[in-house]
């Protein structure tokens, strides 16, 4: 089966679409699955219609310039994240809301996949005529499109603006990451960090003298990164690690 993919979604496809904003000069990058997608700024109904569509015709994507740490930390997420980062500057996680007065430009957020969704389900995409828009009739003729062409251009990405650090959330999508950033052929190491509730694993690899790739649990769930200690924690381990 030949694929045929429009032009101007391979063409933003391969930019650094799929993002939440920040410096892609910034020394550290975050990266996600999939942008969950932010209710705040429109209905996923006016997402699928409207905005992404408008977005794909225009091509490569330029991410917004700042990271707006004051209002990401309304949310459980950009909390953690803040706790996160620092912890990594060798801070108390404890005081992470010093962070709304820090420069807007430290951080890069991204995603592997460029689309957001607010669900798993398959049907999303031929509901909301996704096969229209990207030529793949099918979600996961997609995601293998993106190991085979997007994560290429995010590595490229990397060598671009060498960041000391990229930082991915979620093991389960270990291989995902190491292939868009690392590559196949990365050495990776793993490195426990022990809690009273358990052990969790992160797993790095240098990329090259400037970069290092780390991949870290999700912030929530039984066995993610769930209190302050494994955080300080993590943030700790993390800074080691940075060249």
């Amino acid at each position: 089966m030949t694929l045929t993919v429009k032009e101007k979604f391979t063409e933003w496809a391969c930019s650094l679409s799929g993002c939440d904003g920040g410096n892609p000069k910034a020394d550290i990058w975050l990266s996600g699955i999939e942008w969950g997608y932010d209710s705040r700024e429109s209905s996923i109904d006016t997402y699928y219609k409207e905005l992404l569509p408008q977005e794909i015709l225009k091509g490569e994507y330029t991410p917004k310039t700042n990271y707006i740490w004051k209002d990401h930390l309304n949310y459980t997420f950009g909390r953690n994240v803040a706790k996160l980062f620092t912890a990594i500057n060798a801070g108390n996680v404890e005081d992470y809301r010093t962070l709304e007065n820090r420069n807007e430009q430290e951080l890069f957020r991204l995603n592997l996949y460029p689309i957001a969704f607010n669900s798993t389900d398959d049907d999303l995409w031929r509901s909301n005529r996704l096969n229209e828009w990207t030529g793949f009739e099918e979600k996961a003729l997609y995601k293998t499109w993106c190991f085979m062409h997007r994560f290429p251009a995010i590595a490229k990405k990397v060598r671009e603006y060498n960041p000391k650090c990229i930082i991915c959330t979620g093991t389960s999508y270990l291989t995902d990451f190491f292939v868009c950033f690392a590559g196949y052929g990365s050495k990776t190491s793993e490195i426990k960090v022990e809690n009273i509730s358990g052990t969790r694993k992160l797993y790095s690899a240098k990329l090259n003298d400037k970069t290092v790739l780390v991949v870290i649990p999700f912030f929530s769930g039984a066995y993610g990164l769930n209190s302050n200690e494994l955080l300080q924690k993590t943030g700790g381990i993390i800074s080691r690690l940075i060249p």
